[in-house]
């Protein structure tokens, strides 16, 4: 085998395995970094590239240490759901930076965090006047959590003692002019319902480059042919 096919194959089990793994650990190490998807985002990753491109290095036991390492994360992600106490040396905890509008500066100070960081990352948030901050804390992904004193919060429905419709899920019911029978049956809507809707606006399914009920059941249609003047 040449090294350039050996290189092409192994790359693309490279990739395979990096996409089976993901499903396996799951989406969280990709939006929720923790400590332990820290070091596993940079482990696998290390390992995939010596098996794509690392010929000289054993196929076989690059495979078995991906796959092994794979194991061992969801192992302790198991682990860190059953012990809290695992928890905390596994994924890690939130730290307190704000209570009750003061900083904590022991908190800072024991992750390294100097004041110019803490300000930069309200401002993330659109804070840029502390006395407005009544608890901050850092999550274990490394995320900034603010909850603002109430004369700061902003106004609800609740607040107003205004009754507002139901909203829900938007879901998609036409794509590229086909019906999305499964999305029909999640709404409990029907076929004729459907062409009804259809019929109103003079429309056949096929006439729809995308349609979907929106969040206040209302319907968003966009046609093949919009006629824009």
């Amino acid at each position: 085998m040449s090294d350039l096919l050996e290189t092409i194959l192994r790359t693309i089990l490279s990739v395979s395995l990096l996409m089976i793994s993901i499903h396996i650990i799951g989406k969280q190490v990709i939006s929720h970094m923790t400590y332990l998807h820290y070091i596993v985002h940079i482990a696998l990753g290390s390992i995939a590239a010596n098996l794509a491109f690392e010929t000289k290095l054993n196929f076989f036991n690059l495979t078995v240490s991906f796959v092994i390492f794979v194991g061992i994360s969801v192992l302790l992600s198991h682990l860190a759901l059953k012990s809290r106490t695992l928890k905390k040396w596994i994924i890690g905890k939130p730290i307190t930076l704000i209570d009750k509008g003061k900083i904590l500066e022991k908190n800072l100070s024991k992750i390294n965090m100097s004041l110019e960081v803490l300000t930069e990352n309200l401002r993330k948030k659109d804070i840029f006047d502390m006395n407005e901050v009544e608890c901050a804390v850092l999550e274990m992904d490394g995320g900034l959590s603010v909850l603002k004193k109430a004369i700061y919060l902003p106004v609800t429905c609740n607040d107003l003692a205004l009754q507002k419709a139901d909203i829900s899920f938007p879901i998609e019911l036409i794509v590229d002019g086909e019906i999305i029978f499964e999305n029909l049956t999640r709404k409990n809507l029907t076929m004729n319902w459907l062409e009804k809707e259809l019929v109103k606006r003079k429309l056949v399914h096929k006439d729809v480059n995308y349609m979907i009920l929106g969040t206040n059941n209302q319907l968003y249609i966009d046609l093949y042919q919009d006629h824009l003047k």
